[in-house]
């Protein structure tokens, strides 16, 4: 399966300094049995190959060479598309329309889901389905995100930072789609798009998650959690 990863942002929200970026921030890991620290876009790379992706196309603001160079000493199979100037996440997404020829993985460059057991699981669900699988979280505070309105086991609707949300469960930044969903981005957000999937006739899957599992670079203020947060976790992996 191929994989789709979205690292054009400039970390301007994040209030990082200029051309650093959020996806070269370094998280804590797991390699050979030990933590260490690595970019979390080299996190994602890795958990999705042992997931068994093969093939990853990334999205990268046309002037960030670090991260291109970082990324080319991984031995993986990788194609770099370029994004001349930010204009939303659906826009940068709509960059690989071109490249994309099957169904594909999308996950956004600056959020992980930590347990590859649950990767495996939505990729399978997907494999015996043949269905869009969104990951969705239970979260106190689903306006600020966008939000899965879930009926009889289908994701029936998905709204962006709605002001009233109609349900907890907020989207990660995680999803399984048909290539279809690249004819219908028009816009600068995903969720009209995956909307328009859905009024197409196609069954939307809704695959739960905690939101433990899923650690997601915000701001530069909250970055301590995050570190706190993965070495946590992959201290108890180790441990167990």
């Amino acid at each position: 399966m191929d994989a789709l990863i979205t690292a054009a942002g400039k970390g301007t929200r994040a209030n990082l300094p200029e051309g650093m970026r959020k996806e070269m921030l370094p998280i804590y890991t797991i390699r050979n049995n030990k933590i260490v620290l690595r970019p979390i876009i080299e996190c994602i790379v890795y958990n999705l190959s042992l997931s068994g992706v093969d093939k990853f196309f990334i999205i990268l603001d046309i002037n960030d060479k670090h991260t291109e160079d970082y990324l080319s000493t991984l031995n993986m199979r990788t194609e770099f598309i370029y994004q001349k100037k930010p204009e939303g996440y659906g826009k940068a997404v709509l960059l690989a329309k071109d490249y994309i020829k099957n169904d594909f993985i999308l996950n956004a460059g600056d959020g992980i889901i930590l347990d590859i057991n649950k990767i495996g699981n939505m990729i399978n669900l997907h494999r015996s389905t043949k269905k869009t699988i969104l990951s969705v979280m239970s979260v106190p505070n689903p306006e600020l995100y966008g939000v899965a309105t879930i009926k009889n086991g289908k994701v029936i609707k998905v709204i962006e930072k709605p002001e009233y949300p109609e349900s907890k469960y907020a989207l990660a930044a995680f999803y399984i789609f048909n290539k279809e969903i690249l004819d219908l981005i028009a816009g600068a957000e995903l969720t009209p798009a995956i909307n328009k999937h859905i009024i197409n006739g196609n069954k939307v899957l809704p695959f739960k998650i905690r939101r433990s599992d899923w650690v997601s670079i915000g701001n530069s203020g909250t970055y301590y959690k995050i570190m706190e947060r993965t070495y946590n976790y992959y201290s108890k992996v180790i441990s167990s």
